[in-house]
């Protein structure tokens, strides 16, 4: 019985301290940025510079000056809850005030810190929108408007909830379900500004070229696929509902090739054309498609039920067209996880382990290592130049195929309880995707370390990542989010 206790508090003690630890950290606003639905607005507000969009995912920002959005503010920097009823601004504090479903909560914006707070100053809320101001307001093209309401082109009607009065004959107006816009007063025109995933589940998240491609929660009664633009900072959304060719929101992979985008989903294979125009693919030996990759002038899908090959110039062959991979290379009845084009081979990862293939000297051979640590099943592969990186159920596998070794970076404490979604690299740490949290692995001394909600995360389970210079892109199933993993001197 003794023994047991002590057993117990020593676990209490190791556990209070990798509390404490992961308290002590200093993280800093702008070091966690969620990104969520942000398209119904409830409340505007205004200091000297920027316009804030109080909605029912968070609060975003808009530079009037600069005339760009600045990161929003979520509870993943620590506001209370991302529900907003209203917003003010106190001047003589420069305070920015929220009012939420769990309480008021002040920003200060010289020090970019938020407080709790109580007596929620109603007497500072403005709301400049009246309806019967405007009869009429010139739109964007396909839009209407009347008596307060914007139509879309399919019809749709969204309210203007509220609006904020600028100088320059600008009012910034918020809207129930279409996000924000600018109204010029003096020529009546009204301009959106689409800003945020379309919902905020993110069910993977897809770089190709300098735009990130998010795909959502099929079980949404909101469903499309995101693309937003690092270089530009535009959002722009694909709805299966209304494009035509374009079966499902839940994004899987997605490549590019020339002007060409191919999506995988699964609902079938799309590529985008350069005019916008989508074409369809129906002979594919599933229409789940889960990995995607350019190998030898061709498509290659991996499926639910092997792998797929299509010409990249799109033309489908008649049914005389042979294939560059015989057919019993096709790996019919193997789930596909990824595809992933290194070294002149493609390496495959399936859930019954991983197989390269050499076009060049026409060789398909299982690969593993000389333990079978890739036996049991790979989701993911991910390369740095010189490493395969392999996502498994206990960990990493990693093989280096000049040397021709291997080893597996892991942490035993969780391997019996993670499942490993997505796996990226760069020269300090191994940063894996996963049902508990963000893993991260130090090269140098195997140092693990998990990011979970208590350093701001909005949850645990991470569907997908994408490493970009300093910042991951999380996709999680309560928004996209944006980590500065490398803040020097911030103690993790």
């Amino acid at each position: 019985m003794i023994k047991k206790l002590a057993q117990t508090s020593f676990i209490t003690i190791i556990l209070l301290l990798n509390s404490t630890i992961s308290s002590a950290i200093d993280y800093e606003q702008g070091d966690w940025v969620g990104y969520t639905n942000f398209k119904y607005i409830t409340s505007i507000a205004a200091d000297q510079r920027v316009v804030y969009f109080g909605t029912t995912g968070g609060i975003i920002r808009y530079d009037r000056f600069m005339d760009k959005w600045l990161y929003p503010l979520t509870t993943t920097g620590g506001l209370p809850s991302n529900k907003i009823h209203r917003l003010a601004y106190e001047p003589n504090y420069d305070e920015l005030w929220a009012l939420t479903d769990k309480g008021a909560a002040k920003y200060n914006i010289t020090f970019a810190e938020w407080y709790p707070a109580s007596d929620f100053p109603d007497s500072l809320v403005r709301n400049s929108w009246t309806p019967s101001r405007f009869t009429s307001l010139f739109t964007p093209f396909g839009y209407d408007y009347m008596n307060g309401y914007i139509t879309d082109p399919y019809m749709r009607r969204f309210s203007i909830m509220v609006g904020f009065e600028d100088i320059d004959d600008l009012m910034y107006i918020g809207t129930w379900g279409l996000g924000p816009a600018i109204l010029n007063t003096r020529y009546q025109k009204i301009e959106l500004m689409p800003f945020g995933p379309f919902n905020y589940n993110i069910s993977r998240l897809i770089r190709i070229g300098n735009d990130i491609w998010m795909g959502s929660d099929y079980m949404l009664s909101e469903k499309a696929i995101t693309k937003y633009s690092l270089d530009t900072q535009e959002w722009e959304y694909f709805e299966p509902e209304f494009v035509w060719g374009l079966n499902s929101s839940e994004l899987t992979s997605g490549i590019q090739t020339g002007n060409h985008v191919w999506l995988g989903t699964p609902e079938g294979l799309v590529r985008i054309n350069g005019n916008n125009s989508l074409q369809t693919f129906s002979s594919l030996p599933s229409r789940y498609i889960l990995s995607l990759a350019e190998y030898g002038g061709f498509i290659y899908a991996g499926t639910k039920n092997g792998l797929g090959i299509v010409p990249t110039d799109g033309d489908m062959p008649d049914s005389s067209f042979k294939t560059p991979l015989s057919d019993e290379y096709h790996l019919r009845g193997f789930q596909v996880n990824d595809l992933l084009k290194f070294n002149g081979c493609l390496y495959i990862a399936t859930h019954d382990g991983a197989f390269c293939y050499d076009s060049t000297h026409l060789k398909f051979r299982k690969i593993d290592t000389p333990t079978h640590d890739l036996a049991y099943g790979v989701n993911d592969i991910f390369s740095d130049g010189r490493y395969l990186y392999f996502g498994a159920r206990f960990g990493v596998v990693i093989i280096d195929v000049r040397a021709d070794t291997s080893s597996v970076a892991t942490d035993h404490s969780y391997a019996d309880r993670w499942q490993i979604n997505e796996v990226c690299s760069n020269d300090k740490y191994i940063w894996a995707a996963t049902s508990i949290g963000l893993w991260r692995y130090r090269k140098a001394d195997e140092e693990t370390r998990l990011y979970t909600t208590a350093d701001g995360l909005p949850t645990d389970y991470i569907n997908s990542l994408i490493i970009d210079g300093n910042y991951l892109w999380l996709g999680t199933s309560r928004g996209m989010v944006r980590f500065l993993w490398d803040s020097p001197g911030r103690g993790d």
